[in-house]
């Protein structure tokens, strides 16, 4: 019995999907909480980058921004861009107790999902995603299919190229 059992976790080890995105559960700048699970079935962009202090973010974040922004316009549906096929997820490390988030994502006109992963001082979605986002830089995006499975990762690439990344995840 107590072969079979060490068998058996042996083998969860070995036929785990090491590309099975991480869950978590983040609280958005209006205080509602949500997670990766609620969006099973959907393809998701994941957004990561870091807000400093006022608010400032670096150039390539603004781009990337204004870039999901049009994304979001052409293929999200419903509030925050959860109604459609596509869902995109910004996850921010904001340090500074000065950046109000609810304000900086009105100013930014963000209409999808955006939480600190700094809000309760773990990192515990950073940690979670750290061999994904090993090699990339602020800002990166991490695509998961329909499956929950990250498919792509990459630093910044324009509305163009994200439009051809979902194309051959047959979105649209």
């Amino acid at each position: 019995m107590k072969s079979i059992l060490i068998f058996l976790i042996f083998a969860s080890f070995i036929f785990a999907n090491p590309n099975k995105a991480p869950d978590f559960t983040l609280k958005d700048p209006y205080n509602n909480e949500f997670s990766l699970s609620m969006f099973k079935g959907k393809t998701i962009i994941l957004n990561f980058f870091k807000i400093y202090c006022g608010g400032k973010i670096a150039p390539e974040t603004e781009k990337l921004i204004n870039e999901l922004n049009k994304i979001c316009k052409e293929f999200c549906k419903g509030k925050f861009c959860k109604d459609g096929d596509l869902t995109i997820i910004s996850i921010t490390v904001a340090s500074c107790p000065t950046t109000d988030l609810k304000e900086w994502v009105e100013k930014k006109g963000i209409k999808w999902f955006i939480g600190n992963d700094l809000d309760d001082y773990n990192l515990d979605i950073i940690k979670s995603y750290a061999s994904h986002l090993k090699y990339l830089k602020d800002p990166c995006l991490i695509f998961i299919n329909k499956n929950s499975e990250i498919v792509y990762k990459s630093n910044y690439i324009s509305a163009e190229e994200i439009k051809k990344k979902l194309k051959e995840l047959k979105l649209k």
